[in-house]
């Protein structure tokens, strides 16, 4: 009787110290700045609590999007273009490499209501698209338990739509566990909700919903913390303030000159020192190595569904930006005119299905020079349509089919 009494006083110390830390975490955490929307902070993909802080700003722009985000060498990347409000607006970067749509439906669909009826930008690209759509690994690397069951707990989802995100996370994490002889995921709360909504099991729902509650919990607690103790450490001093009209015209010649100073060593449009790193080596090795690639069925579509099923739900506003490849790269590496092609008009297709959606459709640009500032990614042209576009976007008043 003594032990049973002993244990539950233990228990209840451990839950008052709990709430008495987010208590003290509540209370003491620092003020969002918005130079912070100018990194790739790990913490703004895997928590809730950075994205939505950043939202609830009123002149916030966040740009979800993958590897693309890393090229800050590029004078006409958004957080270089944009610093200082230039346009009225903050970016928010949010992604990595492998931040596919799985990854940011997740993102968005936690964010409960801090997006909701505001703008963002999506970004997406070809090298997505592969048959076997996003790998196990790529997408645990970027997996968060919190925003699951966040997103599994909003009723504003559609339930189809949590239904197929469960049954995609399920399916992902079952082939980790194979290829990799591990049960990762098995008995967490994230792990079990997600196979019961993916088994729409209601009785097994309800039995997990304090679990899964206590385990929400916990999981926003730690991110209040880790979130908090980034802004203290970080330096993120606000940049000089600098509106004013933008003279396209000139930031055109300003971007023509910066790519011929920063891709001056190979004929692809590349940078040099990609270029130099990961391709002139081998250049002759490349000829023809993606003839076999098809990017005709891959999971990846249903996830763009799924994502902007979520933006619809949540009365979001996106901007779609369509993202070519480099076109001279590839037809020297063998990817087909109709592979590409497939891909453009299915993403198309897609997007044309959602009102919510404003596509920019830039992949008439396979040829330009310097549209790309390498194999994938976009580069001192590219970024500037995407500039340009963003703040019409920004600025009007109504939605559109595209730009």
């Amino acid at each position: 009787m003594r032990k049973g009494c002993k244990a539950l006083l233990c228990l209840a110390a451990a839950v008052l110290g709990l709430f008495l830390v987010r208590l003290a975490v509540e209370k003491t955490e620092p003020s969002y700045p918005e130079a912070l929307g100018n990194t790739l902070d790990v913490e703004k993909i895997t928590g809730t609590c950075l994205v939505k802080e950043a939202a609830e700003l009123p002149d916030t722009l966040t740009i979800f999007g993958s590897s693309e985000l890393k090229t800050f060498e590029i004078p006409t990347h958004p957080a270089n273009f944009f610093a200082g409000n230039r346009a009225g607006f903050q970016v928010n970067l949010v992604g990595r490499g492998s931040c596919q749509s799985l990854v940011h439906a997740m993102a968005i669909g936690a964010s409960e209501d801090s997006l909701k009826g505001k703008k963002i930008v999506l970004i997406t690209a070809p090298q997505s698209y592969v048959e076997g759509g996003i790998a196990p690994d790529l997408f645990l690397a970027n997996f968060s338990e919190q925003q699951l069951l966040t997103l599994l707990g909003d009723e504003d989802i559609p339930v189809a739509t949590r239904q197929y995100l469960a049954a995609r996370v399920q399916n992902l994490i079952a082939q980790y566990n194979a290829q990799n002889g591990t049960n990762l995921q098995t008995h967490t709360a994230a792990g079990l909700l997600s196979k019961a909504w993916a088994a729409d099991s209601t009785i097994s729902k309800a039995l997990l919903a304090p679990y899964a509650g206590i385990s929400q919990w916990l999981l926003d607690t730690k991110d209040l913390a880790v979130s908090a103790r980034l802004i203290r450490r970080g330096d993120f001093s606000a940049n000089e303030t600098k509106p004013g009209e933008i003279d396209w015209a000139q930031e055109e010649t300003l971007a023509q000159e910066a790519a011929l100073s920063q891709a001056a060593n190979n004929d692809y449009s590349m940078l040099d020192s990609y270029y130099q790193t990961y391709v002139g080596h081998r250049l002759s090795q490349m000829a023809g190595r993606d003839a076999g690639i098809s990017y005709d069925v891959s999971p990846e579509y249903d996830d763009l569904r799924c994502l902007f099923e979520i933006c619809k739900a949540k009365n979001i506003q996106a901007l779609f930006v369509h993202v070519p490849v480099n076109g001279k790269w590839s037809d020297y590496t063998g990817l087909s005119q109709s592979t590409r092609q497939t891909y453009y008009e299915t993403v198309r297709e897609i997007a044309a299905q959602y009102d919510n959606v404003t596509m920019l459709d830039l992949t008439q640009e396979e040829y330009t020079p310097y549209f790309l500032c390498d194999t994938m990614h976009l580069g001192w042209k590219g970024w500037l349509a995407v500039d340009r576009a963003m703040v019409e976007f920004w600025n009007a008043d109504e939605n559109r089919d595209s730009f």
